[in-house]
Order: structure tokens, then C-alpha cells, then sequence
């Protein structure tokens, strides 16, 4: 590196130090380079005389002493005489506005208790040289998974600690921001993870695949035989999708059909599913119903019967359960008008669940058994919740589904933890908002709400992850907004924002002005899965398996439509 003037120069030198800089903020005049390259949300570093400081710029603006009110060219300008003077004499520049993030040391970053010195050169990071320096670890650093890029940078990722994935993470945005794009980069980071030297391996996924998002994936393993590190691949539908055959099951690889069983659930919660279900919600009024269902189903158990089973045999439904209601009328146990509620509400329960979307079984898809296969191979497993997967299907048989999957992970979770047996598996569900509603959203109420809020709350003791993603998460759940403690914050729309800084911990103030602009593909990383330790905007990059949900040829369809009217 040359010096010329008592200044280094550099391809990396972006701009220096100006006076009236302190520990907390500095202020920058940008070279050439630096007004082409240097934007705000970027992170650069700060070469001083003794010491390294990585900032983050939050505002640049313009200067310029002959339009400045002061401007000896004042009256000239007036009289609109100056233009070509001032053209000739431009003297105008831009200033930076950063905030100091920490002091680069051997030992990581550290706090600052000396500021940067006016003169002190500002450079772009060196990817090569820079990563480890900054974030503490390199490429192939165990348990580390590098992603996208940092804004401004063409090659200098983001590094994810995976160890704190158990503390659940969120991926907020509108509808075309990227979210669920990046659900995908997330996901195949997750299915090569560097555990040691010339190591990687795949961690445990299910996926709620609300519009089709992820089912690449699928193919991907159907076509090529893989994906990532996972020895499967599995696709779950409704028994009623097209791709299940009515004589011989499902017709494509590694597809399933959706099974559930009631028996993960002990009465109580059994007579809140089939009230609920009927009702949309559990309620002062419904309580006396569940309450006299609770009843019949204990007696169900007393005689040793499977409350599925009974469920879906016509002659054990009447024999056993409603004749034990019937005994509760008789004995004015029950009022005879919450019989007729609690006779309709199974009534409905078997129709819908049992005999039209063919979802209860005593022999469940998902059980413990299954689970096992899933975290021990390891498994991804995609629930297909679109239009092909789940044909037809209501969001309240969804929600039970979702509900039934939140609990029956919750108890195979604990079990390993009471043996000793350390396990994990990342639970990833898009449209959020449908499952675990705030009361602000329209649908109020969730069967799988109460569930999935445990894995919210405890279910990071027992190595269970959460991730959701959501166009509204305003819609969500504050509770559990509040348990996730990693956020990607794509574009939003303002009240969300507010939700979300409210939630989180809140964002630095120049970043959150830049939320509801963000462009497409373009996040703002903060909690404890970031390296840095500090909020950080990135621009995501593009998967390695090619995504055909996203693609379209309107063009092409309507130029084919114009061929075929000129053609008449």
C-alpha cells in the first residue's frame, strides 16, 4: 500500500475520519469510490493509527460551502450569475453518518472506550481477509452455515450460528418480498451444516408448505436421488389429493397420506378439539359442552377402549360414547340442550374428519415411531398444504392437523428428554398466522394455537425449533412472536413494523426507516443466531435448486393467444 499525502491509498479506501467523531458515532468524508460504493445500512471498517472499529453507516448527505447560506457566491447566484463559476469551483461532497459497532480485536469484537481519530481511513471489508477478523470464524467453521451476502458486498456472507436455532427464529414480509424464497436458502444451508472436518450433515425439518414453496425440494430428491445431506425426502397429503389413488395408495415416491389419531390427546383436550371444531372457538358457552364430553370420553377410556376407535366404528360411537352421554341426560348431569350441542358437535367431527377428508385413523402417519425415522435418518418432511396436496381441504381440518403435529412432537421431545436422549428438529410453518393467531386477525381462534405456543415456550428445552413465516405478523401471536429470538425482517408494512421492533427488542432507527423499502431479496438480520451481534442488512442470494413455483410466462401465454386470433 502507497502513501501519498500522509493518506493510504487503496481499490478498498472508501473515505476519512472527519473531527467531531466519538466512541458511539463518527462522521465521514466519502472519497470518489466511496460516494459510488458506500450506501446507508452498509458496514465498513475503520483503519486507525493503534486500533480497527467496524461501523455501520445510517446516514449520507450532502455538503457543499458555495450553497451554503454563507456562500460568498450568494448574491451572485441570486442574480443567477453563478452557475458557471460554481461549476468550475464545484467543491461539492458527501458525508457519512455511521454508528460504531465495536473495536476489531484478536479476540473478536469489543467495546469501545477510545474513538476513531479525525484522518483515520475508511475501507470496504476484503472478503478474504475480513471475514474471520470481523465475525470470528471462517468458511467451514463448525456449526456455522454462511449466507447470502452483506449489503453492499458481492461476496461477503452472513455466518449463522446454528447452535441457537433451538431458540426459534422468524421470517416476516409481504407478499413478493422474498420470505418464502428465503425459507428455501435457509433450508438447504440446514441440509449441509459443517459438524467437523470434511463433515456436514442435515438437521431434522418438517415443513408446512402452505402454497408450494418447497415442494423442489421434493422433487429435487424424486428426480435426482437427493437433497443436501437428508436420506429422505417425504411429502405428506390429505387422503383425498389426486395423488393418492382410493385403491392403492399414493401413487408418486415418498408420498404419504395424512393420518391422525386422537389418542396423543387425553380426554380434556379431545372434547376442546371436537367443541371447537364445531363451534370455531372455545368460549364461555361452549364450556358446559366440553365439560360433558370430557366426561363421556373418561368413561370411554374407563372401559378400555381407543377414543379413536370409537370414534370411527358406527356400532362402538353409539354403544359406548353416546350412550354414556345419554346416561349423563338421563341422571341431569348434562342439560338436554347441551346433549343435542355435544351429540351434534361428534356428530360433525366423524362426518368431516373420518368419513369426507379421511383424516382420523388409529393408525396415524406421524406417531412415535415415525417421528423417530424422521430425526435419527435424518428426514425432511414436507406437509403439502396446497391446492394438490390439500384439495378442498378448510383451514379449521388444517389447524387440527397442525395441532395434532404440535403435540405429538411436543410429548416424542419430552420422552427423549426425560431418557437422556439428546435430539433435535426444526419445526418451519409458513402462513403462520393461520395457526397461531393474535385476536387481532380475523379467523380469532386456532385449534393449534394452545400446542404450538408450548413449542414456543418450551420446546427449545427439548431441542424442538420453531420457525415461522408470515406476510402479517401482527397476526401472529405476541406471545410467541416474543419467544422467537432470531428475526429476517424483509419488507413490511408499517404497522407490522412497529409490531415486530416491539416484540424483538427494536432495531437502530436507520434501520427501521428502511423496512417498508426494503427491495425484493433484501433482509435485516437480528438476534442470536447473527454472528455480528448486531442487526445487519443482507441481500439474500438465490437457491441452488431451481424454483419453479415462482415462475411464470404471461408473455409467452399471451403471445401464444395473439398467434392463435391472427392465425382465425
Amino acid at each position: 500500500m502507497l502513501t501519498i499525502g500522509g493518506l493510504h491509498t487503496s481499490k478498498n479506501l472508501v473515505g476519512i475520519v472527519l473531527s467531531g467523531s466519538s466512541s458511539d458515532k463518527v462522521y465521514i468524508q466519502l472519497t470518489e469510490k466511496g460516494e459510488e460504493k458506500v450506501h446507508e445500512g452498509m458496514l465498513l471498517l475503520i483503519h486507525g493509527l493503534r486500533r480497527e472499529y467496524l461501523i455501520r453507516v445510517d446516514n449520507i448527505y450532502p455538503r457543499s460551502t458555495l450553497y451554503s447560506p454563507q456562500s460568498p457566491l450568494v448574491m451572485a447566484q441570486k442574480k443567477g450569475m453563478a452557475l458557471n463559476i460554481i461549476d468550475k469551483m464545484d467543491n461539492r461532497y458527501m458525508i457519512a453518518e455511521a454508528v460504531v459497532l465495536g473495536q476489531i480485536t484478536d479476540y473478536g469484537l469489543r467495546d469501545v472506550n477510545y474513538p476513531p481519530l479525525p484522518g483515520d481511513q475508511v475501507y470496504l471489508f476484503d472478503p478474504e481477509k475480513d471475514l474471520k477478523r470481523v465475525f470470528g470464524v471462517e468458511l467451514g467453521a463448525r456449526g456455522i452455515v454462511f449466507i447470502g451476502s452483506i449489503l453492499g458486498y458481492e461476496n461477503m456472507p452472513l455466518p449463522l450460528d446454528i447452535e441457537n436455532i433451538t431458540m426459534h427464529f422468524g421470517i416476516y414480509g409481504v407478499t413478493g418480498s422474498g420470505k418464502s424464497y428465503f425459507g428455501g436458502i435457509l433450508l438447504e444451508k440446514l441440509s449441509n451444516i459443517p459438524v467437523s472436518n470434511n463433515v456436514v450433515a442435515a438437521l431434522p425439518a418438517i415443513v408446512v408448505d402452505a402454497n408450494g414453496d418447497y415442494l423442489d425440494y421434493y422433487y429435487e430428491y424424486v428426480e435426482e436421488g437427493y437433497f443436501g445431506k437428508y436420506k429422505k425426502v417425504s411429502r405428506m397429503v390429505f387422503p383425498t389429493s389426486k395423488l393418492i389413488h382410493e385403491k392403492y395408495g399414493p401413487i408418486y415416491p415418498s408420498v404419504e397420506p395424512i393420518h391422525i389419531t386422537l389418542d396423543e390427546f387425553n380426554s380434556r383436550e379431545i372434547a376442546e378439539l371436537i367443541i371447537t371444531y364445531k363451534m370455531g372457538g372455545v368460549s364461555q358457552t361452549t364450556e358446559l359442552q366440553i365439560a360433558g364430553l370430557t366426561r363421556a370420553l373418561d368413561h370411554v377410556l374407563e372401559e378400555n377402549y381407543s377414543i379413536t376407535e370409537v370414534l370411527i366404528n358406527e356400532n362402538l360411537l353409539h354403544g359406548v360414547l353416546i350412550e354414556s352421554l345419554k346416561h349423563l341426560k338421563e341422571e341431569k348431569e348434562i342439560h338436554p340442550s347441551t346433549y343435542n350441542a355435544i351429540i351434534s358437535a361428534v356428530k360433525k367431527f366423524v362426518s368431516d374428519l373420518y368419513k369426507h377428508y379421511k383424516i382420523l385413523s388409529t393408525k396415524p402417519t406421524i406417531n412415535n415411531e415415525r417421528i423417530d425415522k424422521i430425526v435419527n435418518r435424518p428426514e425432511l418432511v414436507i406437509i403439502d398444504f396446497t391446492s394438490e396436496g390439500a384439495p378442498g381441504i378448510p383451514l379449521i381440518v388444517k389447524q387440527l392437523v397442525i395441532g395434532y403435529l404440535a403435540k405429538a412432537l411436543y410429548n416424542r421431545f419430552t420422552y427423549y428428554k426425560l431418557r437422556g436422549e439428546e435430539k433435535y428438529l426444526l419445526l418451519m410453518i409458513e402462513e403462520a398466522q393461520n395457526y397461531i393467531p393474535s385476536k387481532s386477525y380475523p379467523i380469532g381462534s386456532s385449534i393449534a394455537r394452545e400446542y404450538l405456543s408450548l413449542i414456543a415456550t418450551q420446546g427449545r428445552k427439548f431441542g424442538l425449533c420453531l420457525g415461522l413465516i408470515t406476510q402479517r405478523a401482527s397476526f401472529v401471536d405476541p406471545i410467541v412472536v416474543s419467544m422467537l429470538n432470531t428475526h429476517f425482517i424483509f419488507r413490511m408494512s408499517p404497522e407490522d413494523t412497529s409490531y415486530v421492533m416491539k416484540l424483538s427488542g427494536g432495531l437502530p432507527e436507520a434501520l427501521k426507516r428502511r423496512i417498508t423499502r426494503l427491495s425484493r431479496g433484501t433482509a435485516i438480520v437480528m438476534g442470536q443466531m447473527n454472528k455480528l451481534g448486531h442487526p445487519i442488512i443482507i441481500e439474500t442470494g438465490r437457491r441452488t435448486v431451481s424454483h419453479r413455483m415462482g415462475k411464470t410466462d404471461l408473455t409467452g401465454f399471451l403471445e401464444k393467444l395473439a398467434k392463435s386470433k391472427q392465425s382465425k
